[in-house]
């Protein structure tokens, strides 16, 4: 199972500001809320996703937060947790965050809002949620502009892929990314994906789209 590695895991969290991280981590360090990310405790836990009739669908060590937005701290400061957002997506990826930010050490994040792709995925055409927002914390960008924001990374587990456990043929990610960043490559008598993250923006339609339980293909956060 291959994983994309952050070379810099704060430069999500704080923001492009990195100097100061060992003072910050000392600073909060009495709560955990950075001391933890930096003893790589979030490589420890993940998030499981289940879908709508109970299944597994994906197991995530990174949240993924809204489209447009790139700062997980940034989000967290100027969401409110009024859920305008979650009711205006159409495809219903947005969603009440539970334990999910609890990976970076934050504990007083349930409420506001995360991403998950069991109902549907990211449209490229569609910036409902930033246009409601009332803080800004899900930032309005032009549609050209928000489709070059990344949100995450697809993932790829052969073992639970079904050209691999059930011996079928299987093109579901590929034929559905918007972006035609998965070929099917041969593997085994089988084409499985291999995915270009130079081209892959997160939009989760992979995920959405992949039959496996759980989830062959899904998205990591970043």
């Amino acid at each position: 199972m291959a994983h994309w590695h952050d070379p810099n895991p704060l430069q999500r969290f704080i923001g492009n500001d990195t100097a100061d991280v060992k003072v910050i981590a000392s600073e909060q360090s009495a709560d955990g809320s950075v001391s933890a990310l930096l003893q790589g405790d979030k490589f420890e836990k993940k998030i499981r996703t289940q879908m709508p009739d109970g299944s597994p669908a994906a197991a995530r060590l990174y949240p993924i937060l809204p489209p447009t937005t790139r700062v997980y701290a940034e989000f967290l400061s100027a969401c409110t947790a009024c859920g305008k957002c979650i009711d205006v997506c159409p495809e219903h990826i947005l969603k009440t965050a539970d334990k999910e930010y609890e990976v970076y050490g934050i504990h007083d994040a349930r409420g506001k809002v995360t991403v998950s792709f069991e109902l549907g995925f990211c449209r490229q055409n569609c910036h409902r949620c930033a246009d409601i927002c009332p803080t800004g914390a899900i930032p309005l960008l032009e549609l050209a502009e928000k489709r070059a924001v990344r949100m995450g990374w697809a993932q790829f587990n052969s073992r639970t892929c079904i050209t691999q456990t059930d011996h079928v043929p299987c093109d579901a990610c590929a034929r559905h990314c918007p972006q035609k960043a998965i070929i099917l490559v041969e593997k085994e008598g089988q084409k499985i994906p291999r995915i270009n993250n130079r081209l892959c923006t997160g939009c989760g339609a992979c995920e959405f789209y992949c039959p496996a339980r759980p989830k062959a293909i899904y998205i990591e956060g970043i």
